[in-house]
């Protein structure tokens, strides 16, 4: 789901989730401080997706200057990226559309079905909670459909991961008929038993190594699951995801020493 994470007043992180269905609102209190949701003050932005590109949007509701997204004033209305820094009044976040959570030892989660696979959550998996209707997920069984499997939600999962991992320089594409990898008879770099044996076919989605020394290619649902490149053994891919959709994680660029291009990032 959708996070807000920002410090608290005796410096621990805080968090405030809330979902495509129930937007949050924003408001400003007369000391300057942000508050979430009904309560003191007047409200000043909300958090909404947009109907036709279904992108997640700040809409300042009264022009005030103290609302902003990378420091820069929003005048009406800002598209929200991940991990854009929000200030609204004296208090300043950070937004996750998108977020990847390790189940916890005693979590609620343990013991719960994921409703693709159908298999129980254990410790130490990787899960994604829908931002629009909450339900969890595997990580592999997020990233390898289109949309949310909960019938009605129509999450866009598959546009949403190329425009996160656009700003990274990752490419995703859904493979034609015409296109090399097809032609040319390539398979999985991944090698899965039975999944990887058959060439690309035209209609796949893949995801190409963002090593520019190595650029195998991969069936999206194969890459998403990969530890480092099996080709050239020097980009984790888990590493990455978890970069981008862990609130508080380190960029990873795949280099030991790269350096993040923020703006080139929102």
């Amino acid at each position: 789901m959708p996070v807000l994470t920002f410090q608290n007043a005796d410096g621990t992180l805080g968090e405030y989730t809330f979902s495509d269905a129930d937007p949050v609102l924003l408001r400003v209190a007369e000391n300057g401080g942000a508050r979430f949701g009904t309560g003191e003050g007047k409200p000043q932005a909300i958090i909404t997706r947009a109907k036709v590109y279904q992108v997640p949007l700040l809409v300042n509701l009264r022009g005030d200057p103290r609302v902003r997204v990378n420091g820069r004033r929003v005048v009406g209305l800002r598209v929200l990226r991940q991990g854009s820094r929000l200030q609204i009044g004296d208090m300043e976040m950070l937004f996750w559309e998108m977020t990847l959570q390790e189940v916890a030892v005693g979590s609620a989660l343990i013991g719960k079905r994921c409703p693709v696979c159908r298999l129980d959550y254990r410790s130490a998996d990787e899960v994604v909670i829908c931002p629009r209707c909450g339900v969890p997920h595997h990580k592999e069984c997020w990233f390898e459909h289109e949309f949310c499997s909960n019938p009605g939600c129509l999450y866009p999962i598959r546009a949403t991961l190329k425009r996160l991992l656009a700003g990274r320089g990752i490419l995703i594409e859904q493979l034609a008929a015409n296109s090399p990898v097809v032609t040319q008879s390539k398979r999985c770099a991944a090698g899965t038993p039975g999944v990887d044996a058959q060439p690309f076919q035209a209609g796949q989605h893949v995801a190409y190594c963002p090593n520019s020394a190595c650029g195998a290619a991969f069936h999206l649902e194969c890459w998403v699951s990969l530890g480092n490149c099996p080709v050239c053994g020097k980009y984790d891919v888990g590493k990455l995801l978890r970069s981008v959709f862990m609130p508080n994680m380190l960029p990873y660029l795949g280099e030991e020493n790269g350096e993040f291009d923020e703006e080139a990032a929102q």
